[in-house]
């Protein structure tokens, strides 16, 4: 017995070392080889056979092979997969390459992702490799330029400030324009998106045509812009720290320059102004002029002596500003701080950053702050069901100078002040100037302040069954809230002006939420049919809670909370609310990859309509024909992707205001001294949707092997039943009502052509094109009791004529004979004399842009990159305010355009500007100095600016991982750098309000686009 046990461990052992003998153990470290960070959860397998295991968090694996074995084959998603001969080796260390291709073939689009060779309807999209190239400042930022077809213009050049986004044209004239946002599957506001760290963005899709945006019904009637932040990986923690420091100043324009101190003294002395500002300042300073000033404060400076004009303008020159731009605006430092941690293991990952960003403006006494965060995890619960949980957080703090058409407005005082006109006085306080104000003054003691926190989180949960289907039930969340503070200061010269010192506080709630369902099949038979079902329901629920107090009477700058105030003098609060509920569905089938259709469906119903008209449908069908896999064509070999596709499809659009088909009450104490309820606004039952219908058609290809790329697109958009003010009869007791009262289209063509040059392994070259042209115009008129004129009445509704067409009184010029301006009639004769009811529709002349788009270049060499951006724009008209204010020889105490001086002084001058002097009189002639509103101060918004230029280095890993770091980049960066145009002023600058030249009609002392110069420095560990 013990010789047979003997017997048989001898045996045993020998088998196993024979067996050692024939395998042996390899291990090793698998890499990423674009940023040298371990890879866990790499799949390492042995050719040919069903062994092998996975790498570690750590990146490692260790693997038995039997000695045939010639390779090992490492995968992972998102990688290219790489096999490696074993041969005598027992140590394997591998770079895996990121698998371009495989990534770029995934998109989200509406409510699941694809596959991009899947798309049927127009899509662009931003990728996340490419936006880690570009420190980005902002997320309009990041959109200008992403896409064909999607024009971004910031309303002003203040940080924080808001943009105007416009897909496709502008297809309303009062309800809501801008595309719908989705962050994460969750809708959200203005407010929200300024708050978006470009940093957390993993990519950005823009859905365009009717195929692609139908699934979002009513909120998707303007286009679709689906922003996915970034989450976590299953690998080791990572740590990415950045910091950006820079400069900001204001553009200056070549063509536009304010007179001097002597300009403007000479034109005061050439137009025998009356200067009661030059006396008294004259008076105030004790200025001695031998012989003494003649007359009272009021007299004509042309009536002294040369002698005494020349010493008063010596004098005045000295002593005065020369130049009030040093005074309001400043080059201001801009910091941001953005840190992010990453990681995750076989079912838990997540991402966790925060930024602090600090930038002043260029605006002396003005800031601007902000911090946020976001923390992204996910968990795999069971191989079937993970959950998940995206949430953020950001606040703000900004103090703003006065944005109004007054001496309060920054921009505006460059203007509003004459250049002889000192800021202090010489004991230091602050002069007042020939307005009775100073803008110093005004915006150190009236301040506005506006504080801003916006919550938002998405709570999801996310079921597999049957290898084909994906349930998933997601509710998402957004609350915002704006305290805003409006200050005119005990002992500041304006509430001495008006008798009182005031305080404002507003506050803002918004809570918005959102549960959305859906059920999504997946199925692919013999390989080549694959279909794709979607079902699901959502609901959203809208609540903003608004008050407003004010107080008059407060003892002093230090105690200015409400409950100091002498008078509490208005006290306002108002609710508003607003609900969505929605069903939905698509189907997607291809053939072979060849042949797809797609088909959606929607019913909205909102609470901004009528029961009669509360509910409505939505859809849309879209066809595609994968050229370069079809069959029965040979293509030539330097063709590499050819793909037509078209769709036709409706969208409703309810943006509009809350209760608008209702009508509502007011309360009045007019009633024997009661408290009543009074009509204030006619209802109107019948209001029904904006309705918009979609045609389009495209082409998306690809040339010499990807060498060259892009899309071409036609679309034809025609929104119905618009929404606007309809005049009535003044004996029903009001002035209008809303009302669907016609139609306008939207009809254009976009091309996208990018180019990879050069495409080596140390040196790369990227060129890219892109042009979008808009027709605009509207179609129909359904009611000629439209309240058809906006914006000092320059403007008007007109079948054939885009949105807004000018309608203005031409003029002809300055007749050479006796310097008077001259006008034409309706009926075409000459005049001299100004009539607004000789206005005529200036056909085709709209504030809206016709074309736009990017040219674009980048060039890497081994560390080194190079990127620069120019942006075009053009085909609008915008009536130049500016002009129109200061080159009018009206008003003594402001400045002028330098260019005001070329006015007409003798027969035979032909000149751009009228006589200021009456001949017969030898007094300014008052006529010719109004400011009429004719087409003399139309001006083309053409221009092309260099947008961006962005330098970079990153350090060679072989140096950085010594110090435990993977990689290091420094760069500078370039924003706003040079514009050219025609135009006198900016042509991205709008009003002093929100509102830009891109969607308004005046240009009018806006705050401008800044010019900045950043450097930074990007280290991840």
């Amino acid at each position: 017995m013990k010789q047979k046990l003997l017997t048989i461990l001898v045996l045993f052992a020998v088998g196993i070392t024979s067996a050692l003998a024939q395998s042996k153990t390899i291990t090793g470290k698998v890499t990423g080889a674009d940023d040298g960070l371990t890879l866990p959860g790499v799949s390492v397998k042995v050719q040919g056979t069903s062994m092998g295991t996975q790498t570690n968090a750590e990146g490692k694996f260790t693997v038995n092979v039997p000695a045939t074995a010639k390779a090992l084959i490492f995968s992972y998603l998102g990688y290219a997969s790489q096999t490696v001969a074993i041969g005598s080796r027992t140590v394997i260390d591998v770079k895996l390459n990121p698998d371009t291709k495989a990534l770029a073939e995934v998109v989200v689009v509406g409510y699941q992702t694809i596959k991009r060779s899947d798309v049927v309807g127009a899509l662009s999209t931003v990728d996340g490799k490419d936006l880690e190239a570009k420190p980005l400042a902002s997320f309009t930022q990041l959109l200008q330029g992403a896409a064909t077809g999607l024009q971004v213009t910031a309303a002003n050049g203040r940080p924080g400030s808001n943009a105007v986004i416009r897909l496709r044209g502008q297809g309303s004239i009062t309800a809501g324009s801008d595309p719908l946002i989705v962050v994460d599957g969750i809708q959200i506001t203005t407010a929200a998106y300024n708050g978006l760290n470009p940093d957390d963005i993993e990519n950005v899709s823009v859905l365009k045509d009717a195929q692609a945006t139908a699934i979002y019904g009513s909120r998707g009637s303007n286009g679709v812009i689906i922003v996915t932040t970034k989450t976590g990986k299953a690998n080791a923690p990572s740590l990415r720290y950045s910091f950006r420091f820079g400069k900001t100043q204001r553009q200056d324009f070549n063509n536009v320059r304010l007179m001097t101190s002597a300009e403007k003294l000479q034109y005061e002395y050439d137009a025998q102004y009356t200067n009661p500002t030059l006396d008294s300042m004259i008076t105030n300073r004790g200025y001695v002029v031998t012989p003494p000033f003649p007359g009272a404060p009021g007299s004509k400076i042309n009536f002294i002596t040369p002698a005494q004009r020349q010493t008063i303008w010596d004098l005045a020159i000295s002593r005065g500003a020369g130049d009030w731009s040093k005074y309001l605006f400043q080059n201001a430092t801009m910091r941001t701080h953005e840190i992010s941690l990453s990681g995750g293991a076989d079912k838990l990952t997540y991402y966790l950053s925060g930024d602090i960003n600090d930038n002043p403006g260029v605006e002396r006494f003005s800031e601007f702050n902000r911090k946020g965060g976001r923390l992204n995890v996910t968990y795999q619960v069971k191989d079937w069901f993970k959950v998940g949980t995206n949430i953020g957080v950001t606040s703000s703090h900004e103090q703003r100078v006065r944005d109004a058409y007054n001496t309060q407005n920054s921009q505006g005082a460059l203007f509003f002040f004459n250049p002889y006109e000192q800021p202090y006085n010489a004991d230091g306080s602050y002069n007042l100037t020939a307005q009775g104000f100073s803008p110093l003054e005004g915006a150190v003691n009236n301040p506005t302040l506006y504080d801003r926190v916006n919550q938002f989180g998405t709570f999801y949960g996310e079921a597999h069954f049957l290898n084909h289907l994906t349930l998933k039930s997601q509710y998402a969340l957004n609350y915002n809230t704006l305290a805003y503070q409006s200050y005119l200061e005990p002992g500041s010269n304006l509430a001495g002006i008006l008798g009182y010192n005031q305080k404002n506080d507003q506050n803002n709630t918004d809570y918005f939420y959102s549960w959305t369902n859906t059920a999504n099949w997946v199925q692919t038979i013999d390989n080549k049919h694959t279909f794709n079902a979607l079902i699901g329901t959502e609901y959203d629920k809208d609540h903003v809670y608004n008050s407003s107090l004010t107080g008059r009477g407060f003892p002093s700058k230090d105690f200015t909370t409400l409950d100091n105030a002498a008078t509490p003098t208005t006290a306002t609060t108002s609710i508003t609310e607003f609900s969505l509920i929605s069903y939905f569905a698509s189907l997607s089938y291809d053939f072979d990859k060849r042949y797809f259709i797609n088909v959606s469906g929607r019913r909205d119903g909102s609470s901004r309509f009528g029961a009669n008209v509360r509910f409505a449908n939505f859809g849309a069908i879209g066809l595609a024909w994968d050229i370069k896999n079809e069959k029965f064509l040979t293509l030539p070999n330097w063709v590499s992707e050819l793909k037509l596709r078209g769709s036709y499809g409706t969208a409703g659009n309810n943006t509009i205001p809350e209760y608008t088909p209702y009508g509502t009450y007011s309360v009045t104490t007019k009633y024997n001294d009661q408290t009543a309820l009074i009509p204030s606004k006619l209802s109107n039952p019948n209001l029904t949707w904006e309705t918009g219908y979609t045609k389009d058609a495209g082409l998306t290809y690809g040339f010499l092997d990807g060498r060259i790329t892009g899309e071409l697109d036609w679309y034809n958009r025609v929104n119905k039943n618009l929404l606007y003010p309809v005049n009535v009869s003044q004996t029903t007791g009001f002035t209008s009502y809303t009302g669907n009262i016609g139609a306008v289209q939207n009809q254009g063509i976009e091309l996208a052509i990018n180019g990879a040059v050069i495409r080596k392994k140390d040196l790369k070259w990227n060129v890219s094109f892109s042009y979008s042209h808009n027709d605009n115009k509207i179609t129909q008129l359904y009611s000629d009791n439209a309240a058809g004129q906006a914006a000092y009445g320059i403007t008007k509704l007109v079948v054939g004529q885009p949105i807004n067409v000018y309608f203005l009184m031409r003029e002809k010029g300055v007749d050479p004979a006796d310097g008077q301006e001259v006008y034409y009639n309706i009926d075409g004769t000459e005049t001299k004399t100004y009539a607004g009811s000789q206005a005529v529709v200036l056909s085709g002349k709209s504030p809206i842009v016709k074309y736009f788009g990017t040219i674009g270049t980048d060039v890497s060499y081994k560390g080194f990159d190079f990127d620069a951006r120019f942006y075009y724009s053009g085909g609008n008209w915008i009536f130049n305010v500016v002009d129109q204010d200061a080159t009018s020889s009206g008003d003594v105490s402001t400045n002028l355009l330098s260019y005001a001086a070329n006015y007409w002084k003798k027969p035979g001058d032909v000149v751009p500007f009228p006589r200021v002097l009456d001949p017969a009189t030898g007094k300014p002639d008052t006529k010719q100095a109004t400011e009429f509103f004719t087409d003399k101060y139309l001006q083309k918004g053409d221009y092309v600016t260099l947008r961006d230029v962005t330098l970079g280095y990153t350090v060679p890993g072989k140096y950085t991982k010594r110090l435990g770091i993977a990689n290091i980049r420094v760069f500078a960066q370039g924003t706003n750098l040079a514009t050219w145009t025609k135009f006198h002023g900016n042509p991205e600058t709008g009003d002093a309000g929100e509102t830009t030249t891109a969607n308004g009609t005046l240009y009018q002392y806006g705050y401008p686009p800044i010019k900045g110069y950043t450097f930074g420095i990007d280290v991840r560990f």
